[in-house]
């Protein structure tokens, strides 16, 4: 997918920073959290300060929610070239959708002191005890994707609103079905701050469209398996006139049912969100009917972005929140986006 102007941007501006303080161009990037951390130089970031910074002598550690999830994978991929062109040393581990791996993994970071943590929550209760003991370690915490109960604990949060995207791509389903229809509901795992926001918006609209019925609501969990076998059992029992994903993967394994049921995507509209590559080429193909781009080049970007902030300038400059803007993605667009 054709990375955002914002990205070219942020590189110009990071390229910028690297030539001012110095910092090399190679990059350490080291997967597991249990190796043993380096020292680095102390930071009084809070003060606010126009003086160089050696980007070079900084660990900046990501603690993606997976490393399976396209838009996971996206974010790390961007995140850690644009960490390399600074200087920094940049540690990733994948707790592979754990939130017990991934706690532990930030305590690790915590205890080895690095400078910043960066960190896209596996699960939002869980996960918030880490962001309470990295403030105590005086260790900022930039939150992204998914937000947090305590999220005023953390530096701040960069991502999309969840609750935006439930009601936007409801109110587009409702649009293509003429406000009358069946429809049926594939969730994120319960729980996570995103499936919580994304099902919220959906309710929104659906109350106001009482004659749109949902058949069923289940929770595959993000999973492309898991949704292409509750549609095949949808599908043997009711007519469906969409089927409505919290994100992508769940719509692809949608459509590989209703296929494989030798129905068409025409009469079965399956719409995601997330605007993941496989879920473009999905809607190119006329399978797929729409998707909302979480655009993952922008977050990465916006987050080293707010990162240089915080060393540069100082935390009283910081935003509590930096939310990237959803964008409809169907056959009338697809092609700016392949």
């Amino acid at each position: 997918m054709k990375k955002k102007m914002v990205v070219l941007l942020v590189t110009a501006m990071v390229a910028s920073s690297v030539m001012a303080c110095g910092g090399t161009e190679e990059a350490a990037t080291t997967a597991p959290a249990e190796s043993g951390g380096e020292e680095v130089a102390e930071t009084d970031a809070s003060a606010g300060t126009d003086a160089a910074v050696d980007y070079s002598s900084l660990t900046i550690a990501w603690s993606p929610a997976n490393l399976t999830n396209e838009l996971q994978v996206t974010l790390t991929d961007d995140l850690t070239a644009e960490t390399q062109k600074l200087g920094c040393k940049l540690l990733t581990a994948d707790p592979s959708s754990d939130p017990t791996t991934q706690v532990t993994q930030v305590e690790n970071y915590i205890a080895q002191g690095v400078d910043m943590i960066l960190m896209s929550p596996v699960d939002a209760a869980a996960c918030g005890i880490v962001v309470t003991e990295a403030k105590e370690a005086g260790i900022p915490m930039i939150i992204v994707n998914c937000k947090l109960d305590n999220l005023d604990e953390a530096l701040c949060y960069v991502g999309c609103d969840d609750t935006t995207a439930g009601e936007t791509l409801m109110q587009y389903v409702v649009d293509q079905i003429g406000g009358s229809g069946i429809v049926a509901i594939l969730r994120g795992p319960d729980g996570l701050d995103a499936q919580i926001k994304r099902t919220a918006g959906f309710d929104t609209i659906l109350s106001a469209n009482t004659d749109v019925t949902v058949f069923d609501s289940q929770a595959a969990d993000w999973e492309t398996a898991k949704a292409m076998s509750i549609t095949e059992d949808w599908l043997q029992t009711t007519t469906l006139n969409a089927v409505v994903c919290e994100n992508d993967e769940m719509a692809v394994g949608a459509v590989e049912a209703i296929k494989g049921e030798g129905l068409s995507c025409d009469d079965v509209m399956v719409v995601g969100i997330d605007g993941i590559d496989s879920a473009v080429a999905s809607i190119a193909a006329g399978d797929m009917r729409a998707t909302l781009l979480q655009d993952a080049n922008a977050i990465a970007a916006k987050t080293v972005e707010v990162m240089c902030q915080y060393f540069e300038q100082g935390e009283s400059t910081i935003e509590p929140e930096y939310i990237i803007p959803w964008t409809l993605i169907d056959a009338n667009n697809v092609a700016d986006f392949q």
